[in-house]
């Protein structure tokens, strides 16, 4: 089986391990044969920081190949026996099920989370893959496999669009260059037509252009205070900071991606590099300004978007390469300069 992990010592370049062991299907699990896999900001940052071990690869999507349905199952994984054969993506997170927070209904945030592909949990970036069934949902037929893995980030911006009930917005600004930002404005922009994307890369603008999306660079507009909400896509302190710039008093700055660890083109508003950088947070008291984050979201609202093709995500995929070019995929995302790599497996 071929796996694509980091090397264990600095630079920690990911590498793909031809030799690696088929993984055992676990009770309440499913194997899963890997079909495509979206890059993102966080799988490059992975291999950046050398804080994670295992397979690389956090949004995916698969063929159910083996299930283990164990005695006693619960009846929603019990129902699952069927899926046998079906085409499924995977919500990146898993959560423990018994920590306060899960029996408190927030497992989202579940306090010995792991995470596909990035903490503590293999990722889709090899043939075959082992996932609770919780985590698996079914892709509609009239989602085709190039599709599917972008269900996860669709569902992020749906979360986003939910907690600022943006139809209530008059003035949106969105920031950033990543597939991310793109979708964002894709869905806030069906709930309010005064949403707007800033981005310094013109291909950007140019598929804002072709949704009817108003665009502009990101140097041009003024820092006079007058958006409602500003939606920082970016993972950068620079992107705080001039998120702070644009936002209104009593406004909202809603934070996207926050592992995306690199290097942002923010034109000369500055660069920006994850969140090392301090940001002078004054402006949020003296504003009143509310900083909200934003990270995972409803999947099966997602996979019925992408369903009814009320967003386009086929039109952000930059490149297509095969699973023995991931590293390079890889090296390319830390750039910043695709939109999204998707890696065909099989």
């Amino acid at each position: 089986m071929r796996a694509v992990r980091p090397d264990l010592s600095p630079p920690h370049s990911p590498r793909v391990v031809a030799d690696a062991r088929e993984p055992e299907c676990g009770a309440g699990e499913a194997l899963v044969r890997v079909t495509r896999v979206v890059l993102t900001p966080a799988d490059a940052a992975c291999v950046e920081h050398g804080h994670f071990r295992g397979v690389l690869g956090s949004q995916f999507a698969g063929v159910i190949k083996k299930i283990n349905v164990p005695d006693g199952a619960p009846a929603s994984i019990s129902a699952r026996k069927g899926w046998m054969g079906k085409r499924v993506v995977a919500a990146p997170s898993i959560a423990c099920a018994s920590c306060d927070l899960c029996r408190g209904g927030l497992s989202v945030h579940c306090r010995a989370r792991k995470v596909l592909g990035i903490h503590d949990r293999d990722g889709g970036l090899c043939d075959m893959v082992s996932v609770p069934l919780g985590a698996l949902h079914l892709v509609p037929d009239s989602v085709d496999d190039q599709c599917a893995p972008f269900a996860h980030m669709v569902s992020g911006a749906l979360h986003a669009a939910n907690m600022l009930r943006s139809e209530q917005k008059s003035f949106i600004t969105v920031l950033g260059d990543s597939a991310s930002a793109l979708v964002c404005a894709q869905v806030l922009a069906r709930m309010n037509a005064a949403v707007r994307l800033l981005s310094p890369r013109t291909d950007r603008l140019r598929l804002c252009e072709r949704w009817g999306i108003k665009h502009r660079a990101i140097d041009e507009p003024g820092r006079r205070q007058d958006q409602d909400v500003v939606v920082d896509c970016t993972g950068s302190s620079a992107g705080l900071a001039l998120a702070l710039q644009m936002v209104r008093p009593r406004g909202i700055v809603l934070l996207k991606d926050p592992a995306a660890q690199r290097p942002i083109s923010l034109g000369s508003a500055g660069l920006g590099h994850g969140w090392k950088t301090p940001v002078d947070l004054s402006p949020a008291v003296v504003n009143e300004v509310q900083i909200l984050g934003s990270r995972d979201g409803p999947m099966p609202d997602a996979l019925r978007m992408l369903s009814e093709q009320a967003v386009d995500v086929g039109a952000l995929i930059t490149r297509r390469m095969k699973l023995e070019d991931a590293p390079e995929a890889l090296r390319l995302m830390a750039t910043g300069e695709p939109a999204a790599i998707v890696i065909e497996v099989a």
